[in-house]
């Protein structure tokens, strides 16, 4: 199963239960998921040595439903996390103060994907549709996106989905799926049903609404104690991406190395997919990790809006300059900030 976004309501529930724990005997780079190619960067920099040699002795750690990377760096258990800017941001609405020291992902991690036989061509056809959810916090971002047609959760038959929501679309128990676009392979049985003109594609970002995802970010006790070792992270984190990017097949023999059990070309397919959601945003432009205050006021307008009507939502604004900073990135060698985007 591959990774999706950890639901707000786990999050809040996670952070509201925070106990005071022991400082990290090592430092660790807590994973979000499996060892797999949504981390082949990271996987880079240590297999190459890239961690060592700008400073940093870093061990990388997976993480599971249950382990929670926002929650381990804030607790102290882990120095540094991967995550987004939505966790970073309930985290420290929670007194948990995370910083974001280099966005990666510059789109959404979710797609939601219709049948055009159900009469979905375009976002305003959701209505009165059977729609796909793993909430938990999960449907935040679909809500903002109806939110920007004036539609409301009653316009739409709001349904819980499976893990794998693949054969739910299929059968016609759902109109419309929430999917991580990062997993290609995860969708392949897809394409053995339909073809691809038979399916429409929502993407959050049309809507101007994209909790962009996936960087790395650690608490603000580091950054203060040991500024050296936060710059060294970011340094060998970018210059792992920009290798694995430049060439997918080798970087997927890397992650199969730490994980036998996957296939080479499903970790082709998403270390690719993992590229596209990088490029967009700043990194068009030469700036890959680089934070902007315009995505992250995205993002927590969001989540104020689903905080509405959700108790476990944002209810509150947090100060966003404080939720990240780009002044480890300023200081990266700028040859790793240009990495290759299909045009």
């Amino acid at each position: 199963m591959s990774l999706r976004l950890p639901g707000l309501v786990a999050a809040a529930a996670a952070f509201a239960a925070l106990a005071a724990s022991p400082a990290a005997a090592e430092d660790t780079l807590r994973l979000e998921w499996i060892i797999q190619g949504q981390f082949a960067g990271e996987l880079i920099a240590l297999d190459k040595g890239y961690y060592k040699a700008a400073g940093a002795d870093i061990k990388l750690l997976p993480a599971g439903s249950d382990i929670k990377p926002a929650v381990t760096v804030a607790q102290g258990s882990d120095t540094f996390g991967i995550g987004h800017p939505n966790q970073v941001i309930m985290a420290r609405s929670h007194g948990a103060p995370l910083v974001m020291i280099s966005q990666h992902g510059q789109k959404s991690a979710q797609v939601y994907i219709a049948r055009k036989d159900a009469g979905i061509t375009k976002l305003a056809d959701v209505r009165g549709k059977k729609i796909g959810s793993w909430f938990g916090g999960d449907e935040a971002e679909f809500m903002a996106m109806l939110n920007t047609l004036k539609m409301t959760p009653d316009d739409v038959q709001l349904q819980p989905q499976q893990d794998n929501p693949v054969p739910q679309l299929i059968s016609g128990q759902l109109d419309v799926i929430e999917a991580v676009r990062y997993a290609p392979a995860d969708l392949a049985v897809l394409f053995t049903k339909f073809k691809p003109e038979d399916l429409t594609y929502l993407y959050p970002e049309d809507a101007g609404v994209a909790l962009v995802n996936t960087g790395l970010f650690t608490s603000e006790k580091t950054i203060a104690e040991r500024p050296e070792l936060v710059q060294a992270v970011v340094d060998a984190t970018l210059q792992g991406w920009k290798e694995a990017l430049d060439d997918p097949e080798a970087a997927a023999k890397v992650v199969v190395k730490y994980n036998p059990e996957l296939k080479v070309e499903d970790q082709v397919a998403m270390i690719k997919a993992m590229g596209d959601m990088f490029c967009a945003g700043p990194t068009l432009e030469g700036k890959f990790g680089q934070s902007t205050p315009e995505e992250w006021q995205t993002v927590q307008t969001v989540l104020l809006s689903y905080g509405k009507t959700n108790p476990d939502g944002l209810h509150d604004p947090v100060d966003l300059s404080k939720a990240y900073t780009n002044v480890f990135w300023d200081k990266a060698p700028a040859a790793s900030k240009t990495i290759k985007c299909s045009k």
